[in-house]
C-alpha cells in the first residue's frame, strides 16, 4: 500500500516514536511492529520487499497493511489529543457521557463543570453546547431543575450561539474576500474586484464581537483588504493589531504556527521601507518568544516555517547591514539544521541556499558561496527547469562575472539563454530584468541603472546586484548611496508597541 508508505514518511520524528511505543505496548501488534520499522526505513515503496520480510500471503499481507494504516492513525489521535484542546475536551465530553449511562450522576456533574469552563476559555463552541444540554440533563435526571439553573444555562447556550453565528458570518465573507484576492493577484488585475471587496467590508467592526475567534477572522479580512488596496501602512497595523490579539487571548494559546505567521506578515512594511534596525529588533521578539516551544521540541511544519521566515530575514538585514560575525552564526545554524535533518521540503531548503548564496554573493565571500553552488545544483539537479534552479543559475552567472572569470561568464550566459529559449521557461519578471542587464553586458549595450532597478518588484537584494554589475566602486559606497537604512535612529527599548508584548508565551 503506497498510501502507507507515504503517511509513515511524512511522519514526523516525534510522531514515529509515539506511534512505535504504542505498537510495542500490544503483543498482538509485533508483526505491525515489523511492518512499520521496514517500511520507515526504505526510502522507495516496494509491496514485494514488505510482503518478504512478513512471509504471508499476498492477500494477508495486504490486509495487515490495511491494518496497519488504520492503526498509525489511531495511534495520531491519540498523539494530536494530548496537544489539541479540541481532542481533548471532546474526549472530556465523551467521559461526561458515559458517566450519565452508568448513573454516576454526581461525578458527571463535576466534570460536565469543569468541561463548560474549559470550552469556554477556548471557544471550543461545539464541545460548549453540547456539554451545557448534558449539564442540563444531569439535573433532569438527578431531579434537580429549577428555574436559576434553566435560565443560567439557556444564557450560556445563548451566548454560546451568538458567537458561533458571529463566526459563521464573518468565515463567508472571509471566503468570499480571498477568492477575489486570487481573482485578482493571479487571474487579472481588475478594478471590479478591489470594490467587490470594499463593498463587503464596507461594514464590518470588531468594536461589537464577542468571540476572539471571530475578531481574528476579522483582521484577516481586513488585512486582505489592505493588500489587493496596495495600502501597506494599513496592512501593517491591522496585522501588529492582530498578533497582540491572539498573544493576549487565551483561545490562541500555544496556536505557535498561527502566531508566527502574523507576525511575519508585519515584516513586509518595515522591509519595503528599509526600517532594517526595527525590522531585527522584531526578528529578536520572534526568536525569545518561541525559544521555549522549539526547545521542547516544536513540530516540524512550525520548525520549517520558523527557519523559512528566520533566514530569509536575517539575510534581508544582512545585506543591509553586513556583519561578519552574525554572517558566520548564520550558516553555522544552516549547516546545523540541515545535519540534524529538521527541514523536510526541499523546495523550502532549495529557497533557503537561494537566499544564502544571493546574500555570500553581496558580501563578496566568494570562498563559502562556491561549496554552497555545489551543494544546491546537487541538490536541485532533478529540477534543471524549476524557477528555484533558474535563480540558481543566474546567481552563478552573476558571481562569475563580479569574480572576474569572464570565460566562465560567457560559456555560463549563453547555456542558460539556450536553456531558455528551447524549452520555452518563463522567469518571473525580477529574473527576466537581472537577465537582460547579463545579456546587455555581454553584448556591451548596458544601460543606466535606473532602467533595470525601476523594473525589479519584489527582489531588494537583486537591485543591489544591479549596481555592483554597472559600478566598480566599493559595497560601503553602494550601499550608502543606493541602499540608506532608514531608521538609524530607531531604539528597540523605546519601541512601547515591543514593550507591551510578552517576551515569552504564557
Amino acid at each position: 500500500m503506497r498510501k502507507l508508505h507515504d503517511l509513515i514518511h511524512g511522519l514526523t520524528q516525534g510522531e514515529k516514536r509515539y506511534v512505535k511505543i504504542r505498537l510495542k505496548a500490544n503483543k498482538a501488534s509485533s508483526l505491525l511492529n515489523t511492518y512499520f520499522d521496514f517500511i520507515s526505513k526504505k526510502r522507495n515503496y516496494s509491496f514485494e520487499k514488505v510482503r518478504e520480510i512478513g512471509g504471508q500471503s499476498t492477500k494477508l499481507t495486504q490486509s495487515n497493511l490495511s491494518l496497519l494504516f488504520e492503526v498509525v492513525l489511531k495511534h495520531l489521535q491519540g498523539h494530536y489529543s494530548a496537544k489539541n484542546p479540541e481532542y481533548r475536551l471532546r474526549g472530556d465530553l465523551s467521559n461526561v457521557k458515559i458517566l450519565i449511562d452508568k448513573g454516576f450522576y454526581s461525578e458527571a456533574k463535576t466534570l460536565s463543570r469543569k468541561l463548560i469552563q474549559k470550552a469556554e476559555i477556548k471557544e471550543e463552541l461545539e464541545v460548549l453546547k453540547a456539554a451545557l444540554k448534558e449539564y442540563w440533563n444531569i439535573h433532569l435526571l438527578n431531579g434537580e431543575l429549577d428555574d436559576d439553573l434553566n435560565e443560567g444555562i439557556q444564557t450560556q447556550l445563548n451566548l454560546a450561539c451568538g458567537k458561533e453565528e458571529e463566526i459563521i458570518n464573518l468565515e463567508e465573507i472571509y471566503r468570499l474576500v480571498t477568492t477575489l484576492y486570487y481573482n485578482f493577484f493571479f487571474k487579472k488585475r481588475d478594478l471590479k474586484y478591489q470594490r467587490e471587496v470594499s463593498d463587503l467590508t464596507k461594514e464590518l467592526s470588531d468594536s461589537h464581537l464577542l468571540s476572539d475567534k471571530a475578531i481574528h477572522v476579522f483582521y484577516e479580512i481586513m488585512s486582505i483588504e489592505s493588500v489587493i488596496n496596495s495600502d501597506l501602512n494599513k496592512h501593517h497595523t491591522i496585522r501588529k493589531n492582530q498578533l497582540k490579539h491572539l498573544i493576549n487571548s487565551p483561545v490562541f494559546e500555544s496556536q505557535n504556527l498561527s502566531i508566527l505567521m502574523v507576525l511575519s506578515n508585519t515584516f513586509t512594511l518595515l522591509k519595503t521601507k528599509a526600517l532594517v534596525n526595527e525590522l531585527n529588533a522584531y526578528l529578536i521578539f520572534m526568536e525569545e518568544y518561541f525559544k521555549p516551544f522549539i526547545d521542547t521540541g516544536a513540530d516540524s511544519v512550525f520548525i520549517e516555517k520558523y527557519c523559512d521566515i528566520y533566514f530569509s530575514n536575517h539575510s534581508f538585514i544582512q545585506a543591509w547591514i553586513p556583519n561578519e560575525g552574525k554572517l558566520k552564526k548564520l550558516l553555522e545554524m544552516f549547516n546545523s539544521v540541515i545535519s540534524k535533518g529538521d527541514l523536510s521540503s526541499p523546495i523550502l531548503i532549495r529557497r533557503i541556499y537561494l537566499t544564502l548564496i544571493e546574500l555570500l554573493i553581496i558580501s563578496e565571500n566568494q570562498k563559502v558561496t562556491r561549496p554552497l553552488f555545489n551543494q544546491f545544483f546537487n541538490l536541485s539537479k532533478k529540477e534543471k527547469y524549476s524557477k528555484h534552479y533558474m535563480a540558481g543559475d543566474l546567481l552563478f552567472i552573476v558571481e562569475n562575472f563580479l569574480e572576474g572569470r569572464l570565460d566562465t561568464f560567457d560559456h555560463a550566459l549563453e547555456a542558460f539563454n539556450r536553456k531558455v529559449k528551447r524549452n520555452e521557461i518563463e522567469l518571473d519578471q525580477d529574473q527576466k530584468v537581472l537577465h537582460q542587464l547579463l545579456n546587455d553586458i555581454f553584448k556591451e549595450s548596458k544601460k543606466e541603472s535606473q532602467f533595470y532597478v525601476s523594473k525589479i518588484g519584489n527582489k531588494q537584494t537583486y537591485k543591489l546586484l544591479v549596481y555592483m554589475l554597472l559600478f566598480k566602486g566599493s559595497l560601503t559606497e553602494i550601499r550608502k548611496t543606493h541602499f540608506s537604512v532608514s531608521d538609524s535612529d530607531y531604539d528597540a527599548t523605546k519601541d512601547e508597541y515591543l514593550k507591551k508584548l510578552p517576551n515569552q508565551p504564557s
